[in-house]
């Protein structure tokens, strides 16, 4: 039996770079099982099929979701099994939308539902054009990942990071997110992640965890532990955790050389955003990381109900005086199976149900204290004052002061430059609504 598994993207982005770690997951578990399995990270018009494969899965996004549909109809009618599944799923309110072009539709799965959903194809139990599809839940999030995920690292692209996962879940629960396994926190084993670590080839690699470092011992012996196989690391953690400042160190023995904080909104309290003043924590954790040769990235978003038109100044503010390496805004996107996204919508602020507009280039619904106008125009102009050539260029000389000529800082150049570029194309999104 052959699988095919895709995860679509519209635009390049951070998903070309850092390949999607579940595909790789069950791709292993199907091969366990003697059936020969492929994944694919590429755009709609690049999916091809070849007629002997028996079942094709697809991790969707919201954003790619009507491309999904498109492509599910039509191999459907070609004979395939057709399975849909990933973050789109996360909750009933896509479920219906999903059954006409699915014969299975996964929100979540572990390693033995997975296996027994492949069997039940095997012995014919499951096929082709299902009248109503097999709905798949974990709901006792048994999901894990498999002993040596590495395996598949080295068949990536030259330009794709090998992702390690080093926990499962997200302890936080942000109303304008669906992680999987939201409030809770599993830390994979310090041997494991090494393992993983020592038998992944090239230096660069993606540490997997919505909040890395959240668990301070195990951080330490982590580091520890990998600091001797000389690799550098990108993570991605909370300024709640990088608060504590003797974190910093740590992180770089261990080769950490990048570190994005998702800081989201100056105008709402969060609780991974920490105690205190942001501006001024945030400037202290950026002069650490800076002391030990680590570039730090911010995420913003800008037009949660918290959100009104001085938001732009005050971001704007934070990026100045923090002194962020890289700074990335996007403008909210009310998902449809989060707490957020369900308010906006039983209070008739959605304003376009095409998914392919939920992708931070549109806005898909009013505001709670500005116009639309208010908060399209807001972005443009503070995206121009961060991202113009004359930022750019100085910021990009400032990190190969910093840095060096190296490697690593020509990948840091080059993620800057592709934000830049982002953002002069969301302006144009943005413009033709």
């Amino acid at each position: 039996m052959k699988i095919d598994l895709y995860h679509l993207y519209r635009r390049f982005s951070l998903i070309n770079l850092a390949y999607p770690i579940v595909l790789d997951a069950l791709k292993l578990w199907a091969e366990s099982l003697g059936w020969q399995a492929r994944a694919s990270v590429c755009k709609e018009n690049s999916v091809y099929v070849p007629r002997d494969t028996n079942v094709v899965g697809f991790s969707v996004y919201t954003q790619t979701a009507n491309a999904t549909y498109r492509l599910a109809e039509k191999l459907r009618t070609a004979g395939k099994v057709v399975i849909l599944g990933g973050p789109h799923f996360r909750g009933p309110e896509t479920f219906a939308e999903a059954a006409p072009y699915c014969d299975v539709l996964v929100s979540s799965i572990c390693e033995r539902q997975w296996k027994k959903l492949l069997d039940a194809i095997s012995e014919g139990k499951i096929t082709p054009n299902m009248q109503r599809p097999v709905l798949v839940i974990d709901k006792e999030k048994r999901f894990d990942y498999p002993d040596a995920p590495c395996q598949t690292h080295n068949d990536k692209s030259w330009f794709q990071f090998p992702c390690i996962p080093t926990s499962l879940g997200c302890p936080y629960a942000c109303e304008f997110c669906s992680p999987y396994m939201a409030g809770e926190y599993v830390l994979r084993d310090v041997e494991t992640i090494y393992n993983e670590v020592a038998q992944t080839k090239g230096r660069f690699m993606w540490l997997c965890d919505a909040t890395f470092g959240l668990h301070k011992r195990h951080t330490k012996e982590l580091m520890k532990a990998i600091a001797p196989l000389k690799k550098d690391f990108c993570v991605e953690t909370t300024i709640a955790r990088l608060q504590d400042l003797e974190m910093i160190p740590d992180l770089a023995n261990g080769g950490v050389k990048w570190i994005t904080i998702g800081v989201e909104t100056p105008t709402a309290k969060l609780k991974k955003q920490g105690s205190g003043n942001m501006v001024d924590i945030l400037r202290d954790i950026i002069q650490c990381a800076h002391d030990y040769g680590i570039v730090v990235q911010g995420n913003f978003m800008c037009g949660l109900d918290t959100d009104g038109p001085g938001v732009f100044d005050q971001i704007f503010d934070c990026y100045q005086k923090s002194k962020i390496d890289s700074f990335m805004l996007n403008i909210l996107v009310p998902y449809p199976n989060t707490v957020l996204g369900q308010r906006i919508k039983e209070e008739g602020r959605i304003i376009d149900t095409n998914w392919e507009h939920y992708d931070n280039r549109h806005v898909v619904y009013r505001p709670k204290l500005m116009t639309v106008d208010r908060l399209t125009s807001g972005y443009i102009q503070l995206t121009r004052n961060v991202y113009n050539f004359r930022n750019v260029f100085s910021e990009s000389l400032d990190i190969m002061k910093n840095n060096g000529a190296t490697a690593w800082t020509a990948i840091v150049i080059g993620h800057k430059l592709s934000f830049f570029y982002d953002t002069l194309q969301k302006e144009r999104a943005l413009h033709h609504g």
